[in-house]
């Protein structure tokens, strides 16, 4: 059997094209890891580099043996798992990638309440795009992630994929705004605003455009305020006549106080989350328990019995 470093020395080169930086990610220097390429290629009586291409090639029977090296260090990392896992018990370590809206949403009644089952895990939550947590997932730096269920239709055969139930998105404006004083609000009433919102994808950018009335072509952008930061834009409405398109669980606490509004217009911009893990992967015993929490709050959420941070909602608000 093989040396399981130099195969990682070997997976490490495939992957950067280049010595140098293989040898900084294995943290080692350029000549041991050569001289590790070397003994390898020695043992197995094969070239599997071309040394004088840049970025760094493949022979062909590195080719061959690639796909076959990675699934022996995928299956050397689950028995690494294993072990730990029949010696962790309740300790350990979980790492978790969420997009910001689902984050800003349902992470915190998630953690909290399985936090309070497993509080000797530790846990490290990533927020980003969908197509960032996948390659998280699959490089096997994020144990589990929660993505968005458009970035989640192609390519994703290696992953195990559960949808959660739909959240109610919608259009969100401070207390006193101008639009609350229309009886009946139509999406078209809406235009003559500045929107905030979360990077949507352009298909749903299109769709907004047509639901309110405006020219998907014209130069001024949907998204006047367009950032991951979901309190951002929901203080920034709070204290403006932005309006925030976003789910109702991203501004609960906001919805409670009062100082935000829901407007009455159905702009068809639910959002549609998937769980997913990589497929075959052994996991830590607290992440199927993690992924249960999610589905749990996410049902509560969608069945409106999840309820506001009291101790937050039940703040005085102030502008000033």
């Amino acid at each position: 059997m093989q040396n399981l470093t130099q195969l990682n020395h070997f997976k490490l080169v495939a992957q950067e094209g280049s010595f140098a930086r293989a040898a900084e990610l294995a943290n080692i220097s350029q000549p041991a890891l050569s001289n590790s390429i070397r003994s390898l290629e020695t043992r197995l009586g094969l070239t599997l580099f071309e040394r004088s291409a840049r970025p760094v090639r493949l022979t062909s029977a590195g080719r061959t043996i690639l796909a076959r090296v990675e699934a022996i260090l995928f299956e050397s990392r689950n028995l690494e798992q294993e072990l730990v896992n029949l010696d962790a018990g309740q300790s350990g370590h979980v790492r978790v990638g969420m997009p910001p809206v689902f984050s800003t949403s349902l992470a915190g009644p998630i953690i909290a309440e399985w936090h309070d089952a497993h509080p000797n895990v530790k846990l490290d939550l990533v927020i980003g795009e969908t197509t960032d947590l996948v390659a998280g997932l699959r490089d096997e730096t994020l144990d589990v992630i929660v993505g968005d269920e458009r970035d989640l239709r192609q390519g994703t055969d290696d992953l195990d994929l559960t949808e959660l139930p739909p959240q109610a998105g919608g259009a969100f404006c401070r207390a006193g705004h101008p639009i609350l004083n229309i009886r009946h609000p139509q999406p078209t009433d809406l235009a003559r605003y500045k929107f905030a919102g979360t990077h949507f994808p352009e298909a749903v950018l299109r769709a907004i455009a047509r639901k309110v009335g405006r020219d998907i072509r014209s130069p001024e952008p949907i998204i006047a305020i367009d950032s991951h930061n979901i309190a951002v834009l929901r203080d920034a409405a709070i204290e403006s006549d932005l309006i925030l398109l976003t789910t109702s669980g991203a501004v609960r606490n906001a919805l409670a106080l009062g100082v935000l509004k829901r407007i009455p217009v159905d702009l068809g911009i639910d959002a549609v989350w998937h769980i997913a893990l990589r497929r075959g992967r052994v996991q830590h015993p607290a992440v199927p328990r993690f992924v249960a929490k999610i589905i749990e709050i996410s049902k509560r959420e969608f069945d409106h019995r999840l309820a506001p941070s009291w101790p937050i909602a039940s703040m005085t608000p102030s502008r000033g």
